[in-house]
Parts: structure tokens; sequence; C-alpha cells
């Protein structure tokens, strides 16, 4: 895999992944906007905003999260590994980035499997829908991470540096 082709799929989902959270956050204010109306102005508080909010909250978290997997962005405490030799602190980023994958192929992806499955006829308290689909997010966004951590891994090994001392993580920053 060229490193063109590396940057390419990681801004295809950095735009998906961006986009969502965008639709995500309109229809979260829209949401607590009607909550708040039809609770003062109308004196009808909505029934479904408050459990909505909450979903869209979880979506726009986990979405979000993975968002930041791909720039690398997440806080991290590398006090300790910049001091290590070159050749020591490769591979605990090799080591970092395969244990992020792990973590998410684990726990989010099998995780959740018995989850959703467990709650596919759990109807939700408001809205009356299916609480496994509320979970799917969970392996959707670890299949993104798991996506992240090779293409950044792809990147570390080809150029040395991690996904945020590549030059677009600069750009990711300008752009937000």
């Amino acid at each position: 895999m060229t490193m063109e082709t590396v940057r390419k799929i990681k801004k295809a989902m950095n735009t998906l992944l961006f986009g969502l959270c965008v639709v995500i956050m309109v229809l979260l204010v829209l949401d607590v906007s009607w909550q708040v109306l039809s609770r003062y102005l109308f004196r009808s508080p909505s029934t479904f905003t408050d459990e909505v909010a909450r979903f869209l909250m979880i979506y726009m978290s986990f979405l979000g999260g993975a968002y930041i997997f791909g720039a690398d962005g997440h806080l991290s405490v590398t006090s300790l590994r910049d001091k290590l030799p070159a050749k020591v602190k490769s591979w605990v980023i090799i080591f970092t980035y395969a244990l992020i994958a792990a973590f998410a192929v684990i726990v989010m992806i099998f995780g959740s499997q018995r989850l959703i499955l467990r709650t596919l006829d759990q109807p939700s308290p408001a809205l009356g829908l299916s609480m496994g689909i509320f979970y799917m997010i969970l392996p959707f966004s670890a299949i993104c991470i798991v996506i992240y951590m090779v293409l950044n891994l792809i990147e570390f090994c080809a150029t040395g540096k991690t996904a945020n001392q590549q030059p677009e993580a600069a750009e990711l920053k300008e752009d937000d």
C-alpha cells in the first residue's frame, strides 16, 4: 500500500466521520431546542427528546473518538517514551498502535456482539426502538479505530513519524 493510498483512505474516513459528527451535532441542537421550546413555550414537555439527546451524545462520543484516533490526537503522556532511544521508542509506538487495535477488536467488536444480540428485543423506553440498534455504534467505531491504527502503523513504518507528526495533521488541526 502506497502512502498516497493511505492518505486517501484517511481523508475519506476523516470526511465521513467528521460529516457524521456535524449532522449529529445539528440534530442534537435541534432536539434540545425542541425540548426547551416544548417545555417552556408550549407547557407540554416532549417525551422523546431526552432519550434522543442521550443517544446522539453517545454516537457523537464514539464517532468523534474514532475520528481523533485517525489524527493520533488523543491525550497521551509521552514524556517517558520521548526519553527512550530511537529504536525502543519505535517499538513502543508500534506496540501502542497494536494494543489500541487489539482493545478495539476484543472489547468493542467481540464484546459488543453479545450485548447487541441480548438487547435486540429490548425496546428503548421512550422511542420503542431496539436497544441493539443503539449499541451498534460500538463495532462501527471500533472498525474505524482498527482501520486508523493500521493506517497509522503503515505511515509510521514508512516515515518514522506518528500520525500527529505528519504534515496532514497540521492541516487537520487548521481545518477544525
